[in-house]
């Protein structure tokens, strides 16, 4: 038995080479959009220009100061059976967004980009590391954009100071106050540039101020509170609440859903009761989930109820089934009639992202 089991990891191991060989997979359904948000980001695989794996975006790092993207950190899988893998950074810059294969793509080969230096993500510090990320930049071939000591500086010329470097996914869900420390809302989400490493508007979501919006703001309008774990908007609350809002029309063909969170059951603490528990009475008995606040999960929740409501080989008691996002991972909870009807719903959530985010806990009771 173990020599079977190890066969079979070598013949996944081989199938796994020769996919790197081939390249990507065409995409038959969604595309890019000029500016995309963090999360359809993380996870995104990165070929280069020889159609080789290089690895996928574990996160990215910004500087929200000059509304700067500043770090792409990689992880790739290794060598033979995918160890030996590590985690290394590349400059946005250097990247560029294929629309056809759904990819990033790198022009470098693969041992190059293997030599890159390691990129220690506990290192938090090393982040805003002018020096370190000067080194990065220049083994891409591209100059630093910020100012370091010893720079010679042209007349006239803007120079950018560094601020400070945070992960754009530890960015989502931070409280905004103004500088009066009254509460404005909280990011919902970053629509960024990646070719151009620019952040090119952060969404703040005001529904806690019964506004249930999307503001936008300019990055360069935010800056960090002393501790760096909330930002500070200089807006008292009339100025605030005039910001400009965001329509999102949740056309599958304006997005690219490429989320990176596994298959797993939503935490169940929160949320509100399914249509079919207040039905049947058992509102008082039934465990509620949680359902994401973010400006991304209430969207892709809207989208799937809106699709199932409209679909007319549903009946009326299916479409009552729950439907909840958190974190991009959906959960479809209830019960109906058919295999059938289980099918189709977990087909339409699917529809809305990746297959493997979502949960289908339907059960089936035919009458």
């Amino acid at each position: 038995m173990k020599l079977k089991s190890l066969l079979t990891t070598i013949a996944l191991a081989a199938s796994s080479l020769c996919l790197q060989a081939r390249g990507p997979a065409p995409a038959n359904v969604d595309v890019f959009r000029a500016t995309e948000d963090v999360t359809e980001l993380i996870g995104l695989e990165v070929w280069n220009l020889q159609n080789v794996r290089l690895g996928k975006i574990k996160f990215i790092t910004a500087d929200l100061l000059n509304a700067r993207l500043v770090e792409v950190v990689v992880t790739t899988s290794g060598g033979f059976l995918g160890f030996g893998g590590k985690t290394t950074s590349v400059p946005p810059r250097s990247l560029t967004l294929d629309k056809a294969a759904q990819v990033a793509r790198l022009d470098m080969s693969k041992a190059k980009f293997n030599a890159a230096p390691k990129f220690i993500t506990s290192d938090v510090a090393a982040y805003s590391d002018r020096r370190r990320l000067a080194t990065m930049m220049r083994y891409y071939g591209l100059e630093p954009w910020f100012y370091l000591e010893g720079q010679a500086v042209q007349k006239n010329a803007r120079i950018l100071q560094l601020g400070y470097v945070h992960r754009t996914d530890f960015l989502l869900n931070l409280q905004i106050k103004n500088q009066s420390g009254q509460y404005l809302g909280k990011v919902g989400s970053l629509m960024m540039d990646l070719p151009k490493g620019q952040i090119v508007h952060v969404i703040a979501s005001t529904a806690a101020m019964g506004g249930a919006k999307n503001a936008v703001i300019q990055a360069r309008d935010l800056q960090f509170n002393a501790a760096h774990n909330g930002l500070v908007l200089d807006r008292t609350l009339a100025e605030f609440a005039g910001e400009p809002q965001l329509k999102w029309h949740g056309d599958r063909k304006e997005s690219f859903q490429q989320e990176s969170y596994v298959n797993r059951e939503v935490q169940a603490d929160k949320g509100l009761h399914s249509r079919q528990s207040a039905q049947e009475g058992i509102v008082r008995n039934a465990t509620v989930m949680e359902e994401g606040e973010s400006f991304r999960d209430e969207q892709k929740t809207r989208l799937i109820k809106q699709r199932i409501q409209a679909d007319p080989a549903l009946s009326a008691h299916a479409k009552n089934v729950e439907v909840v996002t958190l974190h991009a991972q959906t959960t479809l909870r209830g019960h109906v009639n058919t295999i059938e009807g289980k099918r189709r719903i977990g087909e339409i959530a699917a529809k809305a992202g990746r297959p493997e985010n979502v949960s289908n806990l339907i059960e089936i009771r035919p009458h």
